[in-house]
């Protein structure tokens, strides 16, 4: 039999037994990849065929899938992303945690699409992947170092400063349920516990480089298709994302009354203009950091040179950590934000579940759920700046209250009871991360509650550009428009974020940053420009209408794994806070009143069962999913 030549993909997949200290190399089946084209699609296909259901996710009968697209690497801007897919040990089902930086790319290079870990290691290992070659090396001597320093190490090992590492810190180790994996150092694959997993498999660090290319099938029409949505990312319509990072939209939500403030009792923070992306630029930023292949640069690489809150060079803070240990706990100093940041990173924990849940245990505290006594005397209020920091390190060590904070606000809050539940700020065990459904876009809400890997404004898209009235491309497979005449809470606008999803997974299969899919025609990245990009650099004919229905493969897949789990639509459901009243502020009233009605749009959109919310029999076969039955 002939052998494939591959464009845009490797073609292999490396599978690491942990348990037995081996490794394999598998072809990847050409038919295959085109049906799931890569990412998270084909990576769902591997977790759910191979993983059974109730399986424990810290025990090493659970596996993890590292996942590329065949953008990834590649010319084509934004395709410096990796997905790491698993079950996560904080919800119990599904999760994906995508980061950026260049290790994406660099597994690709040194030979490979996919990895898959399974088992347990005997000891403390770290993998090394260079050009094919891979070997299991013991990293017991690299126990017990941050993220920064094992990293150091690793390079100086190898005697390769541009290898790409990705390394789990002491929360990691200490198995804190959202603990993140950190590549690069300043990188995030930052939700849902992958940090804890990679702990429990003993797997400290990975490191990744190589020399291989990517080979286009159609040179010159890839080029053109390059340079086409180069050209149009010049009029991307949020400019100032690439010009001041994420940290622009705290203002921005802000003065909507969108910014979730004090564990989301309210959506305005008084001292937000301490924390503007302006104050980061002036005094702090250092330069601008993008991922590979990136011109956004959207990244901010920062220090503070002394005081109590002195910190090294370190990339972010981000929108999201900025709100989490800013307005959630109603700090307003930058430099403590900035530190904050860094202590995440070094420690590999996500900065939106630590921030969201030191928030909570501030409304606990003031609420007298949560006493000095449970504090070890701290005055966990809001506003509180040194105990924040000082939380951050309970919750790494697992000391005193970081213990029970470590846990996530869903199983913390089940712990304290009296009304601690009504606090927890969570879908599905996965905390909230900084947009207010309530006041930003009621279609936000909704994706909350029906993402398979619980709360969450980014995978599979940010549902609230469909509000702003940015088509991203999707019109012509039938989204409804325009979004002013749709009402609110309304069936079709459950049936609108079948579109708004569909589109977003498209980056999630291909191996893409989701920011430049943002826009209408002519200024981001639509279907239609992914298809011709896809299409030339592998020599497939793909149409934008293939390219949704692979990322409709993917999209149930993912709801089938849940399923599988036990999470139908009686788990679809949002926090009691949503449905009450925004008390203050320019959203003052603002709420969510029901998703029932969205709920029902979006499921007989996606053709799903009404009663359960799960994928028909009918469905999945229609998208040659039968072995997914559910």
């Amino acid at each position: 039999m002939e052998k494939h030549v591959w464009h845009g993909y490797m073609g292999k997949l490396l599978r690491v037994d942990l348990t037995a200290g081996k490794y394999s190399v598998e072809e990847l089946d050409p038919v295959e990849m085109r049906k799931y084209m890569g990412g998270t699609g084909y990576a769902a296909k591997l977790l759910y065929q191979e993983m059974p259901g109730g399986v424990d996710p810290l025990s090493p009968e659970a596996k993890v899938v590292f996942s590329t697209g065949p953008l990834t690497g590649t010319l084509c801007p934004s395709g410096g992303s990796y997905e790491v897919c698993y079950k996560s040990p904080l919800t119990g089902t599904w999760c994906q945690a995508r980061s950026g930086g260049s290790f994406g790319p660099k597994l690709k290079f040194a030979g490979f699409d996919f990895l898959v870990l399974e088992g347990k290691a005997a000891e403390w290992v770290c993998l090394h992947i260079v050009d094919g070659h891979v070997e299991i090396r013991k990293a017991a001597h690299l126990l017990g170092l941050d993220v920064e320093a094992a990293t150091d190490r690793l390079q100086d090992e190898i005697d390769d400063p541009e290898a790409s590492v990705a390394a789990i810190g002491q929360a990691g180790e200490n198995g804190v349920l959202y603990a993140c994996l950190m590549n690069d150092r300043g990188r995030a694959a930052g939700r849902g516990g992958i940090g804890a997993v990679l702990g429990a498999k003993q797997v400290k660090a990975i490191v990744v480089n190589g020399t291989g290319g990517i080979a286009p099938a159609k040179v010159d029409e890839f080029i053109t298709a390059v340079e086409q949505a180069e050209e149009n990312i010049k009029k991307y319509p949020f400019a100032a994302i690439p010009l001041m990072g994420t940290m622009c939209l705290l203002s921005q939500l802000n003065g909507g009354g969108m910014l979730p403030t004090r564990n989301f009792q309210t959506g305005n923070f008084e001292s937000a203009d301490k924390l503007s992306d302006e104050k980061l630029d002036r005094n702090y930023q250092i330069k601008r950091r993008g991922c590979f292949g990136c011109s956004f640069a959207c990244g901010r690489y920062t220090s503070v040179k002394s005081g109590p809150f002195a910190t090294p060079p370190m990339e972010g803070p981000e929108y999201e950590t900025a709100d989490m240990f800013g307005a959630m706990c109603s700090v307003s100093d930058l430099e403590a934000i900035i530190r904050a940041n860094y202590l995440c990173n070094i420690y590999g924990l996500d900065t939106i579940s630590t921030g969201n849940s030191i928030a909570f245990a501030m409304e606990c505290f003031e609420k007298g759920i949560l006493t000095v006594d449970d504090t070890e005397g701290v005055e966990l209020r809001f506003g509180n700046t040194e105990a924040v920091i000082a939380t951050i390190d309970k919750i790494v060590k697992q000391e005193g209250i970081g213990k029970l904070l470590s846990k996530g606000v869903k199983k913390a809050a089940e712990e304290l009871g009296r009304g601690a539940e009504d606090m927890a700020m969570h879908v599905k065990g996965m905390e909230l991360p900084g947009h207010e459904p309530r006041a930003e876009s009621k279609i936000l809400g909704l994706q909350y509650a029906v993402s398979s890997r619980g709360a969450c404004h980014m995978h599979p898209n940010w549902s609230s550009t469909w509000e702003f009235q940015l088509d991203c491309g999707m019109n012509e497979f039938g989204q409804p428009w325009p979004p002013l005449e749709v009402p609110n809470e309304s069936k079709t606008k459950g049936t609108a974020y079948r579109y708004v999803a569909l589109q977003g997974e498209i980056s999630e299969i291909l191996g893409t940053c989701i920011f430049y899919s943002w826009g209408v025609e002519g200024i981001c990245i639509t279907p239609k420009l992914y298809a011709e990009l896809l299409s030339s650099l592998t020599g497939w004919d793909v149409s934008p209408a293939e390219l949704v229905t692979a990322a409709e493969r993917s999209l149930n897949l993912k709801r089938c794994f849940a399923a599988r789990e036990g999470f139908t639509r009686k788990e679809d459901r949002l926090p009691k806070r949503l449905y009450t009243e925004i008390p203050n502020g320019p959203s003052k009233g603002g709420k969510i009143t029901s998703i029932e009605d969205m709920l029902d749009g979006y499921y007989e959109a996606m053709q799903w069962d009404l009663g359960t919310g799960l994928p028909t029999v009918a469905k999945l076969e229609q998208l040659d999913l039968g072995f997914a039955g559910v």
